[in-house]
């Protein structure tokens, strides 16, 4: 690992990898959508350092969190994030292809990997292997998130509107039922940079657009 950066979360200094994705907005989104439960359980796939798990903690959303990530440098940072927690916040590393714990949670959240493999990718390694479905497609962290959920539990994602179509499949094909979207734009006059969708398992069909979610800023290319 070539250099590390702090970045401040709920007055907590959260060590980042200067070489892989820094805290994002998309992380924010992701955070800021789930329910407010503090006695809830919560497994965030594709953790990469944790910080979604970390903002969750940091605002009382949840009782514990489980990060999960394949890259063991990640996951390194991902247990320094950890330590402000004192046990309620815990690490495994593991690819989501492998990942049955012995328990199920109220709640997952997943930022899939955008990209399909063979795109173009980043220079920067971390980045391309978190953005791009190097090990694991949104059909596998679908299925890992109904594997892991109990019945009735919400699983909530961040994707790119570009690839709605296939989340919204691959949540069907694993007994999780969509039940809100919302739009993210970057303003009111440009089209939707990234979707927001939560589904739960084994649940009757309907689902609910919100209204956009206008973040004002611009989404990098």
């Amino acid at each position: 690992m070539s250099g590390i950066v702090y970045e401040d979360i709920g007055g907590n200094p959260a060590v980042q990898d200067k070489d892989g994705l820094l805290i994002t907005t998309d992380a924010c989104l992701l955070a800021g959508s789930v329910r407010k439960n503090g006695k809830q359980r919560v497994c965030e796939l594709g953790a990469g350092s944790g910080v979604v798990s970390a903002m969750i903690l940091s605002s009382g959303k949840a009782a514990c969190c489980v990060c999960v990530d394949f890259q063991k440098d990640l996951c390194e940072l991902a247990r320094k994030n950890a330590e402000p927690f004192q046990g309620r916040m815990s690490v495994v590393c593991s690819d989501v292809l492998d990942y049955r714990p012995d328990t199920v949670f109220d709640a997952v959240v997943c930022n899939p990997p955008y990209f399909k493999s063979g795109g173009k990718r980043s220079e920067k390694e971390k980045d391309a292997l978190s953005r791009h479905e190097s090990t694991a497609t949104v059909f596998d962290f679908a299925a890992c998130a109904s594997r892991v959920l109990r019945d009735g539990g919400i699983a909530y994602f961040c994707f790119t509107p570009q690839r709605l179509a296939e989340l919204i499949r691959a949540c069907a094909e694993n007994r999780l039922e969509p039940k809100t979207l919302t739009n993210v734009h970057p303003s009111k006059d440009h089209e939707a940079c990234l979707v927001l969708l939560s589904a739960k398992k084994n649940a009757a069909p309907g689902m609910t657009v919100t209204r956009p979610l206008i973040i004002g800023e611009k989404r990098p290319e």
